[in-house]
């Protein structure tokens, strides 16, 4: 191994050491900040998203003047970090794909799926497919699903933009009536 080499595995070391109890570290605090009266919670969260978007800002504007951010990601662990907490060099439209991945199978379970028409400054544009186009649960499934999925699996998400599907008709009332009310007799 030659000295550069060895430096270079030293200087890893080093920053995985110290990085891994500082990522730790920061989500106790993030858990006792949850904790807090929801006045003073707001505020801190509204402050951390400030943060957040100024540096996401900042490093995609980096990245974008950089060009080839992958021999920065090799470089060093904690760089690797930032970029991948920020989706810094991989596909908007990817992402957004790999974070319905958990959804998928309750959707086909049902008959359907959700594509990825887009992304674009943190939008998605999605469009429910097959029997979930036009169900009359569609909204609550975007809502409570896919809506999460995207929230949790895609770094820099801020809404969702539903597609509507005009070639699919609402689904019909059962074919059976389970229950039918009638006036009582007099």
């Amino acid at each position: 191994m030659t000295d550069s080499s060895a430096a270079a595995a030293e200087s890893t070391e080093t920053t995985l050491a110290t990085l891994g109890p500082l990522l730790d570290r920061l989500e106790e605090l993030l858990t006792e900040v949850a904790a807090l009266d929801e006045p003073t919670r707001d505020s801190v969260f509204e402050l951390l998203d400030g943060v957040d978007a100024l540096h996401r800002l900042a490093i995609t504007r980096l990245a974008d003047v950089v060009g080839d951010v992958e021999p920065l990601r090799r470089a060093d662990p904690a760089v690797a970090w930032l970029l991948e907490a920020y989706g810094i060099g991989v596909s908007d439209t990817d992402a957004a794909v790999a974070a319905l991945d958990p959804m998928r199978p309750y959707l086909h379970e049902h008959g359907g799926d959700v594509q990825v028409l887009g992304v674009a400054d943190g939008v998605v544009r999605v469009q429910l497919t097959g029997a979930c186009s036009g169900c009359t649960s569609a909204a609550v499934t975007l809502r409570n699903g896919v809506e999460e999925a995207l929230r949790e699996g895609l770094p820099g998400f801020v809404a969702m933009d539903v597609a509507p599907d005009s070639g699919a008709p609402a689904h019909p009332p059962p074919t059976q009536v389970l229950l039918q009310i009638t006036p009582r007799p007099a």
